[in-house]
């Protein structure tokens, strides 16, 4: 969706504490990644250039990321043996 398509469907709407389109596409991005929605989705959704922006805006929503891959990475290479 182009920009300016986006802002036309929250023109009318009234800002609730300052939250404009921004706000409401954080809320989105934030809500896509705390449900699970892959990373490389939702960068693709919010029109980022590369995952690595949505991932410095955004990282704080994955906790544990990091831990659950190399769970994941230490089952596999122990199943592998």
């Amino acid at each position: 969706m182009k920009p300016e398509n986006a802002s036309a469907l929250f023109k009318d709407l009234p800002a609730a504490d300052g939250v404009g389109i921004y706000g409401f596409r954080h809320y989105f991005a934030s809500n896509a990644l705390g449900s699970g929605t892959p990373i490389t989705d939702v960068a693709e959704w919010m029109g980022h250039k590369s995952i690595e922006e949505t991932y410095r805006t955004y990282r704080h929503l994955m906790p544990g990321s990091i831990t659950k891959a190399a769970r994941i990475l230490d089952t596999g290479l122990w199943d592998a043996t």
